[in-house]
C-alpha cells in the first residue's frame, strides 16, 4: 500500500487512477447546455454528475490525507525548469480538483437549486442571487474545460518521460510492475 523510493504505493496509485477515472466522467456527462442540465430529462445524468463531482472532492481530500502518511519516491534527476514545471501543473491539479466542485456547489446554492444526488437533496445553505450564480457556474464551466487541459499536459509530460526521456518517472505511478 506504502509508496516505496521508486514507485507510488498502491494507496496513492488507487487514489491517483480513481480520480482520472471520476473526472473523466464527470466531464463527459456534463456536456450539453446548461438548461437542458436541468431539464426533467436530463435529471438522472446532472445526479450522476454532481454525484461524481462530490466523490473528485472527496477523494481529493483523502488523497492529501493520505499524503500526510505516505512517502513519496526520490525525485528524478531532471533540470530545475522542468522540476517546476511539475511542481506548478501539480499546484493547479489539485486547486482545480478543489475549485471545480467548489465553484459547483456554490453556483447550484445561489442559483436556489438543490445539490442533487442520488437519493437525497442538499438544500441550498446560502441565500439566493441568481445573477452570482449563473457567473460561478460559468466559471466552474471554464475550470471544468482548464482541468482537462493541465491533466493533459500532466499526461503528455509522462508520456514524454516515458517514451523519450526513458526515465522511471511514469513506472513510478503506472499500475503493476
Amino acid at each position: 500500500m506504502r509508496s516505496t523510493s521508486s514507485r507510488y504505493g498502491a494507496g496513492a496509485q488507487a487514489f491517483h487512477w480513481l480520480t482520472v477515472v471520476l473526472v473523466l466522467a464527470a466531464y463527459v456527462l456534463s456536456k450539453g447546455d446548461r438548461d437542458s442540465l436541468y431539464s426533467a430529462a436530463a435529471d438522472g445524468l446532472r445526479r450522476i454528475h454532481e454525484a461524481l463531482g462530490v466523490l473528485v472532492f472527496i477523494v481529493v481530500v483523502l488523497r492529501l490525507l493520505w499524503g500526510l502518511i505516505d512517502s513519496t519516491p526520490a525525485k528524478q534527476p531532471m533540470p530545475r525548469w522542468m522540476s517546476a514545471a511539475a511542481k506548478l501543473v501539480h499546484f493547479a491539479l489539485y486547486a482545480l480538483l478543489i475549485a471545480v466542485p467548489a465553484t459547483a456547489v456554490l453556483g447550484t446554492w445561489l442559483e436556489g437549486i438543490p445539490v442533487t444526488l442520488p437519493g437525497f437533496d442538499i438544500a441550498p445553505q446560502i441565500a439566493k442571487a441568481h445573477g452570482l450564480g449563473q457567473l460561478i457556474m460559468e466559471i466552474h464551466t471554464t475550470l471544468g474545460n482548464a482541468i482537462l487541459w493541465v491533466a493533459g499536459v500532466h499526461a503528455a509530460a509522462a508520456l514524454f518521460h516515458h517514451f523519450y526521456l526513458r526515465d522511471e518517472v511514469f513506472q513510478s505511478m503506472a499500475p503493476g510492475g
